[in-house]
This record gives C-alpha cells, sequence and structure tokens, in this order.
C-alpha cells in the first residue's frame, strides 16, 4: 500500500517529478559518458604503444630489465614455454632478441637497435608488414632485414643495398654482419622510426652468436585487465631464480606516470561536475518538500503517523532515483557504442603530436562495467543524501505553523 501511495504521489505533480528524474538521469549520462571517453583514451594509448609493441607482459631472465644486455638472455627450452603458455588467458608467446649495434653504409653511420623476430607470429602483434612503404616483408628464414624509415633516410640507403651491422654478441662475442635491405618501414613513433632494424629471430640469433637464445618471451592474452593476473601466475609457475615475469607498467613507467596525471585531471574535473549534480539535485529535493509541506501537515492532522510520511516520502526518492538511473542508462550505453565503433578522429597539428608517440588519433569510449557501477552509485548516494532533507523536515514539521501557509 506504501509503495502504491508513493507512485501516485510522485506522479500528482509531473512537472516536478520529471525536472527531478531529469537531472538523475542527466547526471548519470554526462558522468559516465565523459569517464567512458577517458578509459576509453587510455586503453587506446595503453594498447597503440604497449599491446602492439611491447606486449603487456615480458618473460625475462631476472637481471635483464636492470641491465638490458645479451649476457642476462634467455636460452629457450620447451619446459619453460609450456610453464608460461599453461597460464590461463595466455594466447601465444612471441620469441624476441633485441641489442644495438652500429650500421654502416658507404660513409654513413648510425647507432641501431636490432629486433630479431618471427615474422610469422608477429603480423598479430608489431603488424610491421601494414606498416611497410617500400619493398617485402620478412620470411622465417630470411637473410635480409627491413629498415625503419627515418634510419635509411639518415643513410641514404634504399631497397637491394646492403647494410653493414658491428656490435657484441654474446658472452662478448664480436658481431658483424652485411645484410640485404629488404624493405622499409614506416614506425608510428619518431624515435623509434630513426633507429630500428628487423630482422628474423634465426638471423638475429646468428649475427649475436647466441644459438636459441632470446632476450624477451613476450606474452599475448586478449585485454590488459589480465596483465596483474598473469604476472603472479607465471610468476608462480616459473624458477623465480631465474626469470621474471613483469608488466607494461614496469616496462614503460613513464607511460603509466602520464596517465595517472591525466587521471587526477580527469577526477577533478568529475568531482566539479558531481558538486553541480549535488546542487541539482537537492534543489529540486529542497523544492518538492517546501511545497508539500502543508500537505503533510493536513495527513498529520487527520491522523496519519510521522513513521508512515517518512516511508512513502522515502519511497517517493527511491523509486525517483531508479528511474533516473534505469533512463540515464537506456540513453548512455548507445551513445558509448557508437563512438567505441566511429571513435572521433582527432586532426591538425594536435594529431601530428599525438602520432608522434605512436598512438593513433582517436578518442574512443570504452564499454566496461566498474565505469557504470562507480558513478552510479556515487549518483544514488548522492540522491539518497539529498532525500535526508524531506525525511527530517517531516519528522521536525510543526503542524500549525504548516497548517497557516
Amino acid at each position: 500500500m506504501n509503495l502504491r501511495i508513493a507512485w501516485r504521489n510522485i506522479w500528482r505533480n509531473k512537472k516536478r517529478t520529471l525536472i527531478t528524474v531529469s537531472s538523475i538521469m542527466m547526471a548519470v549520462i554526462i558522468a559516465v559518458f565523459m569517464r567512458s571517453f577517458q578509459e576509453g583514451t587510455y586503453a587506446k594509448m595503453i594498447d597503440n604503444a604497449v599491446g602492439q609493441f611491447t606486449g603487456y607482459v615480458q618473460v625475462h631472465q631476472k637481471d635483464y630489465w636492470a641491465d638490458k644486455t645479451l649476457d642476462n638472455g634467455i636460452v629457450i627450452t620447451d619446459s619453460l614455454l609450456q610453464q608460461i603458455k599453461s597460464v590461463k588467458n595466455v594466447e601465444a608467446v612471441n620469441l624476441r632478441i633485441e641489442s644495438f649495434s652500429l650500421s654502416s653504409y658507404k660513409n654513413n653511420t648510425k647507432g641501431t637497435l636490432v629486433l630479431g623476430i618471427d615474422p610469422e607470429k608477429e603480423k598479430s602483434m608489431l603488424n610491421i608488414e601494414a606498416k611497410i612503404i617500400k619493398g617485402k616483408y620478412l620470411k622465417t628464414k630470411d637473410k635480409s632485414i627491413l629498415l625503419g624509415s627515418g634510419l635509411a633516410n639518415y643513410l641514404n640507403i634504399n631497397i637491394g643495398d646492403t647494410l653493414v651491422l658491428m656490435g657484441q654478441g654474446h658472452w662478448g662475442q664480436s658481431a658483424i654482419g652485411a645484410f640485404p635491405v629488404k624493405g622499409i618501414v614506416k614506425m608510428p613513433a619518431p624515435d623509434l622510426d630513426k633507429q630500428i632494424v628487423f630482422m628474423s629471430l634465426l638471423t638475429a640469433q646468428q649475427y649475436f652468436s647466441f644459438e636459441n637464445g632470446v632476450t624477451s618471451i613476450v606474452v599475448k592474452f586478449g585485454s590488459d585487465d589480465y596483465t596483474s593476473q598473469i604476472v603472479r601466475n607465471i610468476n608462480s609457475k616459473i624458477d623465480t631464480n631465474i626469470y621474471k615475469a613483469i608488466d607494461w607498467k614496469e616496462m614503460t613507467p613513464e607511460m603509466l606516470q602520464q596517465i595517472q596525471g591525466d587521471r587526477i585531471g580527469g577526477i577533478f574535473m568529475i568531482s566539479i561536475l558531481y558538486m553541480i549534480i549535488a546542487f541539482g539535485v537537492f534543489g529540486t529535493t529542497l523544492m518538492m518538500t517546501e511545497e508539500r509541506k502543508k500537505e503533510f501537515a493536513v495527513m498529520i492532522a487527520i491522523g496519519t503517523h510521522k513513521s508512515k510520511l517518512i516511508l512513502i516520502s522515502l519511497y517517493e526518492t527511491i523509486i525517483m532515483n531508479l528511474i533516473g538511473v534505469l533512463s540515464g542508462i537506456v540513453f548512455v550505453i548507445p551513445l558509448i557504442i557508437y563512438f567505441r565503433d566511429h571513435p572521433i578522429r582527432m586532426t591538425g597539428d594536435m594529431a601530428a603530436s599525438v602520432e608522434k608517440l605512436g598512438i593513433e588519433p582517436v578518442l574512443p569510449t570504452i564499454m566496461k562495467m566498474s565505469i557504470f557501477v562507480n558513478h552510479i552509485s556515487i549518483i544514488m548516494i548522492i540522491a539518497c543524501l539529498a532525500a535526508i532533507y524531506p525525511l527530517v523536515s517531516i519528522w521536525k514539521l510543526k503542524l500549525m505553523k504548516s497548517l497557516r501557509r
């Protein structure tokens, strides 16, 4: 009966109810949509700069990340790979060998990053084939190499020319080789584009005199959401006296700091929005209560207990909050889906500056349950706190004064 009375009461004054419901609905739409854009941008940044290059998780020899030399590499064993692959949500592993060498062509020389890869497996991660602007992609047993376009321009080298590489191999051995250039790639990060040399994993192992050796095992899985869990699970399976799994946050701390700094700014903006929402919700609740004080007084005068009025008023608040929240969800979900599939694309100088960081210049949304739960909970708390005012007003209502209104 009390619920039925509350339902009828909220529709007696449709304008008042619609104002209250609309304020809560707009709060849900704006808060969830803004946060979805922000988190979607972070996810895109991480995927571009981390997920498609270093990977979310890598396994190394335990001292490698502190001292990135070939001497701290790993000799691959079937048992090690099987231990990593057996972890839940791990889809595959990519083997890489990475070191620095001096490159030379005619009178031009430059320090380079040599990255040995499995050409077939890296199609789904580095996707180098799509970045080739001249020449052809590598094959597994190729003795040729791919160069970043910035490096090729600096050395003034072209397809078919031979690049000489000189460096240090495993355990201090000399690494010297001459490699024909098969292709030139345009890497999204300018600094990387000016120094990267790709060769097949087999060729790199021969060049560095490190048979069956790698410097890193890149662990492939579907989403950054699994990162922490996978790192823990891998480290629980492998011998941590020899190996260590680390995540992208440890490998690229500068990106983590950038995201955390930007996230603080986003939280500050959301906090201002919540203050506006709180004043709006409280304003409509105050207006609703003041309008109905005489009505409450009449109900008490004819014998209705204050506790029953408080309960009915509480039901009214809950019903209006639920209607507002559900309406907001109904409207915001299609918006998030649309901008997730059709992200806003940046143009001009802003796009150019973002591309220099190796990040696609788009602003997508992301569909995450935590965004809905967190922000809808905050809005519901604000609405419930605003509902305290009418409850206290009814409890302290002075009958004769209210009847004279």
